[in-house]
This record gives C-alpha cells, sequence and structure tokens, in this order.
C-alpha cells in the first residue's frame, strides 16, 4: 500500500478522536476561541517537532509561503472556526456528515486548478468511501455528540467548512510543490492560523475573554492534549499524505473517514452502540478504500 495512503487514513484516525474530544470541550468555550487554543498549543508542538528534527532551511520561494498562509486563513482559521461552530448547532455525527463533503469539491477543484485526470477506479473508490461515510454518519444511531443550536444554521456552517476545507488542501498542496516539507508546512499553517484568530480576537476585543475561558478548570491543557492527537498528529499526517499522493481527490477522501474510525472509538470506549446500518456504511466505506488503495 502507498504510504501516502497510509498517512491519510492515520490523519483521518487522529481526527476521529479529535473531533470526539473537541465536541466534549467545545460545550463551555466559543467555537473560535476552541480554534485558537487548539492551534496555538499544536503550533508550539509542531515548531519544537520541527526544531528537534534538525531540519534548519526554509528555502522555498515567497510565492509558496503566501500560499500556505492562504491555506491556514482559509482552511484552519475560517473553516475549522466554522467547523467547530457547526457541532454546536447539529453535534458532532451531523456536522461530519456536511463536513465529509469537502472531499467533492476537492476533487472537482483538484481537476480544475492542478489539471488532475480521475479514472474510473478513482471515480469509483472516492463514490464507495464517500456513500459508506453517508450511510454511517446519516443515521439516527449515530450519536457522536448531540446538536443545541439552529439546524439551518448548524447545515450552512457544515457545508461552507466543507468548501474552505477543500479550499485549504489545494492551497497547501501547491505551497508543498514550491519546496516546502510537511512538517515545516504542518507548522507554519497551524502557527499561522492561530496568529490570524489571535489578530482578529484583538480586532473585536474577544481576546481577553476567550484568555479568562481558556484558564478556567485548566481548559486550556486539556484542549492541548486534544490537540495532541487531532491537530499535531492529524495535520502532520495529512501534510504528508497531500505531498506524497498524485491526486487532491483520493486524498482528501481518505482523509473525510473519521467517522468510520470514530464508530470502534465509541462502541468500545465510549458504550455507545451502533446498529447495522453503521456496519453496512463502514463496509462500503472500507470497500472503498480498497479500491483507492490498490
Amino acid at each position: 500500500m502507498d504510504t501516502s495512503i497510509l498517512f491519510a487514513l492515520s490523519a483521518s484516525a487522529a481526527w476521529a478522536v479529535g473531533s470526539l474530544l473537541f465536541g466534549h470541550l467545545g460545550r463551555n468555550i466559543s467555537a473560535a476561541a476552541l480554534n485558537f487554543a487548539k492551534c496555538a498549543t499544536a503550533s508550539l508542538m509542531l515548531v519544537a517537532t520541527w526544531a528537534l528534527s534538525g531540519a534548519t532551511s526554509l528555502d522555498a520561494p515567497a510565492a509558496s509561503w503566501g500560499l500556505l498562509l492562504a491555506s491556514a486563513v482559509v482552511g484552519l482559521t475560517i473553516g475549522d472556526t466554522a467547523y467547530f461552530a457547526a457541532i454546536r448547532h447539529l453535534g458532532v455525527g451531523r456536522a461530519i456528515l456536511l463536513l465529509s463533503t469537502a472531499p467533492l469539491f476537492a476533487t472537482l477543484g483538484g481537476v480544475a486548478v492542478f489539471g488532475e485526470h480521475m479514472g474510473a477506479r478513482e471515480l469509483a473508490g472516492i463514490a464507495l468511501t464517500s456513500v459508506g461515510i453517508v450511510v454511517v454518519v446519516g443515521g439516527k444511531g449515530v450519536a457522536l455528540g448531540g446538536g443545541l443550536g439552529s439546524v439551518k444554521r448548524g447545515v450552512a456552517l457544515g457545508l461552507f467548512a466543507a468548501v474552505m476545507q477543500a479550499t485549504g488542501t489545494m492551497l497547501s498542496r501547491s505551497a508543498m510543490r514550491g519546496g516546502i516539507d510537511p512538517l515545516a508546512a504542518a507548522a507554519a499553517r497551524v502557527g499561522f492560523a492561530a496568529c490570524a484568530l489571535a489578530v482578529v480576537a484583538i480586532a473585536r476585543g474577544h481576546l481577553r475573554a476567550w484568555v479568562h475561558d481558556l484558564r478556567r478548570d485548566s481548559l486550556v491543557f486539556k484542549i492541548g492534549g486534544a490537540a495532541f492527537v487531532g491537530t499535531y498528529g492529524g495535520i502532520w499526517l495529512a501534510q504528508l499524505a497531500l505531498a506524497g499522493h498524485r491526486s487532491t481527490g483520493v486524498t482528501t477522501t481518505l482523509l473525510a473517514t473519521s467517522p468510520i474510525f470514530a464508530l470502534p472509538i465509541e462502541r468500545f470506549i465510549l458504550g455507545v452502540p451502533h446498529g447495522l446500518r453503521a456496519f453496512i456504511g463502514a463496509t462500503i466505506a472500507v470497500a472503498g478504500i480498497a479500491v483507492l488503495s490498490t
């Protein structure tokens, strides 16, 4: 199996754990503050890892760093904030369902922007995997945390987050084609996103309130723990996958399989039962992954 596929699936598993943790932690803090804490703590971890790795060169065209900055603002600052807000309105399950449309936008973007060719096997694999994800998270038996707000607003936020994630993915892929290695790209993306969120918070006078909320009940450390798995590990692995695989659509589809990994976590750790629908959906998604992996 292509190592980039393993990286993508590992990133998806990390995001499954992270989404469950962030969904729980986000009940007592705003989506923007949660996203800021997530990005800030993960960026420190990634920068430390980059420094310890001995990779000191940041030699890449300014245009590539500009694309990476844009990918951070679009995909992580805007996209993740919208996703966390969607979770508050809809719950993690339905928010992930909407986010799972990102591969469609990424596939179209890969063809239109990068001129990528999608063969029949790849299209079939993407379709199978996407259908499996929809079946899994579309059933009533999928808990993943319930929402507390407006369904219409949550749906709009979820779809917007999917478009932003797909756009951020394409921008990040373009940046790495300019010579930025995956670890540096991951550290810079998350760091740029944290800085952008801080600037917005200062401009709107929210930073003091964010700090107050994050200090309550050691919330910032709890978010840091979730960020270690879902952001530090997830983003780094995702950048490795994007750098290594030739297809944006395939990579993004594999990165969207988080609900499949969430099933055993819920069943065996959280004790949430799942019915036949979840099993069928997971089977379809795994079949799609197998097609994409061959």
